[in-house]
């Protein structure tokens, strides 16, 4: 079953590094991931739990799973959250969300979401690809060639004639700044709940939403 498989990655990882560094599996969002969570609660040797939405991929990724398979992630970080407060171990596990956060540009928005929600972490690829590294795809049009060694970016190759075309010092210079700026806007966003130096993790009653299948699927406040 995926439960034991995963178990059996966190031991495996956790010996080979001496029980130093630690591990936690990335899935995708799916009915599996409270099952995954809950053998990872008993894992004494688990370091979270992240969880990949159906927004996620780059151009590595098939067209079928892009577009026809996963779950949105915030309500499958939601269900797992809620599942840890039902336990008592939402201050335990931590849970990371990933897939599509900033996809259309609101990254500040999407990561404050997502950790009311309650999500301990975001994980950001695809939008610091897109947007420090200056990768050619986008969301309606994807290069599709990140898994063949041919990026004409020079980010996904080990070709010299490509690779040379990127400039890692400046790459890592914009990286910084998306983070930096980051920062100063969750800053702004948490300030008026009184939380601008910490994140408000599953304090979901500083959102809400205007669709009532919506606020009922993720026990939100519905506005209308």
């Amino acid at each position: 079953s995926i439960e034991e498989a995963v178990a059996k990655m966190i031991q495996s990882m956790s010996m080979a590094w001496g029980f130093r560094v630690p591990v936690y599996p990335k899935i995708s969002g799916s009915k599996t991931a409270k099952a995954v969570l809950n053998n990872l609660v008993r894992n004494p040797y688990a370091a979270g739990l992240s969880i990949d939405g159906d927004d996620g991929g780059t151009g590595a990724a098939y067209n079928v799973s892009m577009d026809h398979m996963g779950h949105p992630i915030a309500s499958n970080i939601r269900e797992c959250y809620l599942d840890l407060v039902k336990q008592g171990k939402q201050n335990e596990l931590p849970l990371i969300a990933a897939g599509g956060i900033g996809k259309k540009g609101h990254l500040a928005a999407n990561a404050a979401a997502l950790f009311m929600l309650g999500a301990s972490a975001v994980s950001i690829g695809k939008y610091i690809m897109q947007s420090a590294a200056a990768c050619y795809g986008d969301e309606q049009n994807r290069c599709n060639v990140c898994n063949l060694g041919k990026c004409p970016r020079g980010i996904t190759t080990q070709d010299p004639k490509l690779y040379r075309r990127l400039d890692p010092d400046k790459v890592a210079e914009r990286v910084v700044e998306v983070y930096k700026s980051l920062d100063i806007e969750l800053k702004k966003i948490f300030a008026p709940m009184g939380r601008s130096t910490e994140l408000p993790i599953g304090m979901s009653d500083g959102i809400s939403v205007d669709d009532p299948a919506i606020a009922e699927r993720l026990q939100i406040n519905f506005i209308c």
